[in-house]
């Protein structure tokens, strides 16, 4: 690849203020940012990782950008759970709509539903879907949905990690506990205390890997390297651990932060790292001289 103007801008700066009667002005803490060059560099790459929950790992071969997983990144699937109405109401009243799920707050979650006579069962399901989907409780964990005499909820993921560019979802494990029961009361139509499990949950698990196959942006292989200068950027909440045979060893990264390694020899040895995240998501920008 060609490249040109390789650089690395190193700075931590603050301004102090004086607190002492009649003083004012400000004083900067640090230095200016520094501004190191690699002109010799001609290979460079960008790695991103995304790490389901349970602190799976991965491995950076930092001189030619392959990656492997510690396991096979599976997607995992939302759960589904279907209630189906059925019967026509014969009296006004109200129905009570019961959704229960293991760790939902109030579960299990009583939601009142008036209907009138002469509502078919399809007219009456969507008052439910109406009503469940305006429950704060019940919206924040699932999709409401369906259509006819289908009640459905799909259970959201419990968290979704985003660059701006790629998401990953990470759906968690099916939950055996949840139910939506219909109770008539003096409706007339007819009682479902049952609910199908239309589609059993699958918990996201592993790491996945975007630009890991040891290619540069334009599809030709990276050959093997020395790096210049590595940039690690966690933009997740949570922290991760990069472990290296030298220098790198140990290394925790908080959410939301960046580590520069530029220049010198902080990079002296370092071949292969092991990256170890949950929930969260790293990029690795590597510059490097073949």
């Amino acid at each position: 690849m060609n490249l040109a103007n390789s650089r690395a801008t190193l700075g931590l700066t603050t301004k102090a203020t004086p607190t002492s009667t009649a003083v004012n002005g400000s004083v900067q803490i640090g230095d200016n940012p520094q501004t190191i060059t690699f002109p010799d560099a001609n290979v460079g790459y960008s790695v991103r990782a995304f790490f389901a929950a349970g602190a799976p790992t991965f491995a950076l071969a930092l001189t030619t950008g392959a990656t492997t997983g510690s396991t096979a990144f599976v997607t995992g699937v939302a759960q589904v759970e279907t209630a189906t109405a059925a019967g026509t109401c014969t009296t006004s009243g109200d129905i009570t709509v019961t959704v229960t799920s293991a760790g939902m707050t109030g579960s299990p979650l009583a939601v009142t539903v008036p209907i009138v006579a002469t509502d078919t069962a399809a007219t009456w399901a969507g008052k439910v879907r109406t009503a469940l989907a305006a429950n704060a409780t019940i919206a924040a964990r699932f999709t409401v949905s369906g259509t006819t005499t289908a009640i459905i909820l799909t259970r959201k993921p419990g968290q979704v990690l985003t660059d701006g560019v790629n998401s990953v979802n990470l759906f968690v494990a099916n939950d055996s506990t949840l139910n939506i029961a219909i109770a008539a009361g003096t409706t007339g139509i007819t009682a479902a205390p049952t609910s199908a499990n239309t589609t059993a949950g699958t918990v996201t698990s592993g790491v996945h890997i975007h630009d890991g196959d040891a290619k540069d942006f334009e599809g030709v292989t990276i050959p093997t390297c020395v790096p210049n200068a590595v940039l690690f950027a966690n933009g997740g909440t949570n922290a991760l651990e990069i472990d290296g045979g030298g220098t790198l060893a140990n290394l925790d990264i908080e959410g939301g932060s960046s580590i520069l390694f530029a220049g010198g020899n902080v990079l002296t040895g370092e071949t292969a790292l092991t990256i170890v995240g949950s929930s969260t998501y790293l990029t690795v920008t590597v510059l490097a001289q073949a």
